[in-house]
């Protein structure tokens, strides 16, 4: 791959791996030295084709990978956000244009990964300078095709690919045979020895008693019989290690067994992370943009996480405790926008409750499909917001001669660059007054004094909402004001800027509109620290964060002063007018808070309109309402002109859909894993989350990552989706072991009260997650972990085709048939069990293979396709006998014809002619 640019760690970046780095060793997470690399997305394609490994031989199917890769990129349908490499040192790539947020998670989620890669011991056997041995094939695999042609070795690289899964996961851990040494030069044994019966040792008299000669003799033909049985079978026991079969026995020139060895030996590399994806990924939601309403207010979700607020959120019906704080970097999401316009950006598995209460992941979710809205959860913040601001005062020369402890003339002089004595501390007093003139001019001393507001309270919330309508807070003309056209609404501002700061504002009439004047540089000052925008501003306004943090009677004053100036009502209901689309986004959520469904869309007029009519309308007028009198009463008519109004559905459907990729984060939801967010009721992911939402993330990065977590966690109807069962299962170990339910009192407890209310608070959570993680594949861990309650708890079942039905039903919910099926989906990634039986089949030196039938035929065209290509290397016919449709099978191929043989017949098989191998 050409590399041109620096791909370096710039400043800032490296900064932030530092600062992250620190967290992840802060939670104990143990791992290699990691190193990133920023590249831009072309040269990341081209990397994830070849597996993560730039200097791979070359293959076909790699350009195959990446044309898939670029086109998924250029069309907007998919990006990778990040690459880790499990070597010493951990190699890590990050996308050159992704946001510092996302870049932040994909370091998080890196460390996750390389923590495992060190730790697991599934991964202890894998090559830890695989990048320098993966350009080592690459450079043979090169000369090769450069000595013997390149259609040649591309055509041989083809068939050891197709067959790169016939190996021995478990072979890593278990001597199968003892290896054979070329050194060994110990004679072979006469014939005969070795075949003695065992004598005991015995006096002469009575060894006819001890070594009976009949028994002695039946031995030694026993012996006799397995060592001629031995030396007829070949290999001696079935091996699964197919491609180590070939690499030994096969008819192979020197260059091909090169090759298929390399290839086995990648395949060893990566069988690791596919023994591990449930645990591994559980190692590792929504945007962090999202808006969670919680206890403290409205929250953005990466505000949440960073801080890990301890904090309540709604599930859909009451309140719950947030007990775990995460984030995942780097996911495939997808952003949904439904008829009413409320939107959700969150991973593709990250799930959203439908109407029935079922969950439905978002890349499973189609234009059409309806889904649940978060139904007025009516959670607010307790306490009001405090403020501690004050005004800043400019630093003065007679405060620098002060501080330094000199008179004025010698700061003017050492400000000319004449030297005094009190050098350190003249130095540090004048880089403040310079400072200060920077940021502060000669009048900013002589400003007024006024009275701040100690809390956001109704009065300030109304002040706000003014000026986030009609109002303007001008730095040039140096005013703040409000432009209206109703004297009672100027009336009212004035009252309020005389009652909040003390200051009495000027009212003038001009010409059509009443205007409200003042000007104080403290009141500009405060109102920027509360987020206030100053200048043309209007399609950048949005709802202040201190409001979203106030409780429900400070956020309706601020909506009924802010309906006041840009809200309609009549006829139609209640309808408001902004230009800044994020801003009807906030308020259509903080409406929905109320219990109030409103439809946000573009306007003809360029604003976008959020609208509320019929129930939701007389919501309005009793929740908030309207400050202006005609306003008001408009609204009161609308409303008492109908005798009912039409039950309002709290379920959208979906109008369009988006694919991405970002960062996602995530919170822990005691009791019920849901929270609402955006409107929707989202299901809640494990450490890539933990340092994201507890250390690294910024608040104002917080609301994607929820959004994309609870994608990543949602399941599927067809399937099982790891991430959600490697996380819920380890914070399911996580909470057992720190309550104690484990155990022979645990296991021997029959009341069923006593065993929901089981809290012997020994807080061994964390530390076994960390053995888990040491020692456990996916395999082990569900077999070891997964327990009644927990498939009770989250509503697992095992299912089946019905042929009469023609359709998939339930099977079962009992737990043994329950994990059953998990283990069996689980086992060999789900691929068949191919064994190497007979070397030297029907004494004709052909191969006979065997297919360890579990339930499920073989896919009898892949079969043929596979069947062909190890013939081409073994070069003489291969046979596997498997089971079709419950009747044991024989498929054959001989280099020209395919046979399939089915128990019962004769030599005739059925032939077909040999169609092209894969």
């Amino acid at each position: 791959m050409l590399n041109p640019y620096n791909t370096n760690l710039p400043p800032d970046l490296r900064a932030l791996k530092e600062e992250i780095e620190g967290y992840a060793r802060g939670y104990g997470l143990d791992f290699f030295e990691t190193i990133f690399e920023v590249i831009d997305a072309d040269d990341l394609n081209e990397i994830a084709a070849y597996g993560g490994f730039p200097t791979r031989y070359p293959h076909w199917s790699f350009g195959m990978s990446y044309e898939e890769l670029r086109k998924g990129y250029d069309y907007g349908l998919s990006k990778i956000y990040e690459m880790v490499i499990n070597n010493d040192p951990c190699y890590a790539y990050l996308m050159r244009s992704n946001h510092t947020v996302d870049q932040k998670l994909v370091m998080s989620h890196v460390y996750g990964h390389c923590d495992f890669f060190k730790n697991n011991a599934y991964f202890a056997h894998t090559n830890r300078k695989m990048m320098d041995e993966m350009a080592n094939h690459g450079a043979r695999i090169r000369r090769y095709a450069e000595k013997y042609g390149e259609d040649e070795v591309e055509a041989f690289v083809d068939r050891c690919m197709s067959i790169d899964d016939l190996i021995d996961m478990h072979s890593v851990a278990i001597r199968r045979r003892e290896p054979a040494s070329r050194y060994d030069f110990t004679p072979e044994p006469e014939d005969g020895d070795g075949d003695h019966a065992t004598r005991f040792k015995s006096k002469d008299y009575m060894d006819d008693y001890i070594n009976p000669r009949e028994l002695l003799k039946k031995e030694e033909e026993e012996r006799k019989k397995k060592k001629e049985q031995a030396a007829r079978n070949f290999p001696e026991r079935p091996e699964k290690d197919v491609l180590l079969f070939l690499i030994d026995h096969a008819p192979l020139k020197g260059w091909q067994r090169d090759v298929l060895e390399i290839v086995r030996d990648e395949a060893y590399y990566f069988a690791p992370q596919g023994m591990t994806k449930v645990l591994n990924e559980g190692w590792a939601c929504v945007h962090m943009n999202t808006l969670v309403p919680t206890d403290q207010g409205f929250l953005r979700m990466g505000r949440l996480v960073e801080e890990r607020r301890a904090v309540r959120v709604s599930d859909g019906e009451s309140l719950r405790k947030v007990y775990d704080w995460a984030k995942f970097e780097d996911r495939e999401t997808v952003r949904v926008v439904t008829r009413r316009g409320l939107e959700l950006h969150g991973s593709v598995t990250h799930g959203v409750m439908l109407p029935d209460g079922t969950w439905q992941r978002l890349d499973e979710i189609a234009v059409g499909d309806h889904v649940r809205i978060g139904a007025g959860p009516s959670v607010w913040a307790e306490k009001p917001v405090s403020l501690d601001w004050k005004p800043e005062r400019r630093f003065t020369l007679t405060d620098a001669a002060e501080a330094a402890g000199v008179d004025i003339e010698t700061v003017i002089r050492y400000r000319r660059g004449v030297r005094a004595r009190a050098h350190a501390g003249l130095a540090e007093a004048a880089a403040r007054y310079e400072a200060g003139i920077a940021t502060a001019t000669v009048m900013h001393n002589k400003r007024r004094t006024i009275r701040v507001p100690e809390v956001v309270d109704e009065r300030l919330a109304a002040f706000l909402g003014y000026l986030t309508g009609d109002g303007h807070i001008s730095e040039v003309k140096r005013v703040i004001g409000l432009t209206t056209g109703d004297e009672a609404q100027a009336d009212h501002f004035a009252r309020l800027t005389e009652e909040l700061f003390g200051i009495a504002p000027r009212k003038k009439w001009d010409q059509t509109k009443w205007r409200v004047l003042f000007s104080s540089g403290h009141v500009a000052d405060f109102l920027k620290h509360l987020g206030m925008k100053t200048g043309v501003c209007a399609r950048l306004k949005d709802v202040p964060d201190a409001i979203l943090r106030s409780p429900k009677s400070v956020v309706a004053a601020f909506l009924r002063a802010y309906y006041d100036c840009d809200g309609y009502a009549g006829k139609a209901g209640v309808i408001l007018s902004t230009s800044n689309g994020e801003m009807s986004k906030t308020v259509q959520l903080l409406l929905l808070n109320f219990g109030i469904l409103s439809r946000r869309r573009p306007h003809k007029d360029g604003c976008w309109h959020v609208h509320t009519m019929g129930k939701s309308a007389a919501v309005f007028l009793q929740q908030i309402g309207f400050g202006l009198e005609r306003k008001h009463s408009a609204l009161r008519e609308y409303v008492e002109g109908r005798k009912w109004f039409k039950e309002e559905s709290w379920d959208d459907e979906i109008v369009s859909m988006e694919r991405g990729r970002a960062d996602v984060y995530d919170v822990s939801v005691e009791g019920t894993h849901r929270y609402a967010a955006q409107g929707f009721i989202n299901h809640n992911s494990y450490w890539h989350s933990t340092i994201m939402t507890q250390k690294a993330l910024h608040p104002s990065e917080v609301i994607d990552f929820a959004d994309h977590h609870s994608g990543t966690m949602a399941m599927q109807r067809t399937r099982i989706n790891p991430y959600k069962l490697g996380i819920e299962l380890l914070r399911d170990i996580e909470e057992r072991w720190n309550t104690g339910r484990f155990g022979k009192e645990y296991d021997d407890c029959t009341d069923l009260d006593a065993r929901r209310a089981w809290d012997k608070k020994l807080g061994l959570g964390r530390q076994k997650i960390f053995e888990v993680r040491r020692v456990h594949n996916d395999i082990t861990f569900i077999d070891t972990f997964l327990t009644p309650e927990f498939c009770v708890r989250h509503g697992f079942f095992s299912y089946a085709y019905q042929e009469q039905a023609g359709q998939y039903v339930i099977e079962s919910r009992e737990f043994d048939k329950i994990k059953q099926r998990l283990l069996f989906g689980l086992t060999n990634f789900g691929k068949p069990w191919i064994y190497v039986v007979d070397g030297n089949f029907r004494n004709r030196g052909e191969l006979l293979l065997k297919h360890q039938h579990n339930g499920v035929d073989l896919r009898l065209d892949q079969a043929s396709d596979v069947l062909a290509n190890i013939q081409s290397i073994w070069g003489r016919p291969v046979h596997l006998q498997t089971i079709v449709d419950g009747k044991p099978t024989a498929l054959s191929f001989d280099g020209t014809d395919h046979a399939i043989k089915t128990g019962g017949e004769g030599d005739d098989a059925k032939r077909s002619t040999s169609g092209k191998t894969r």
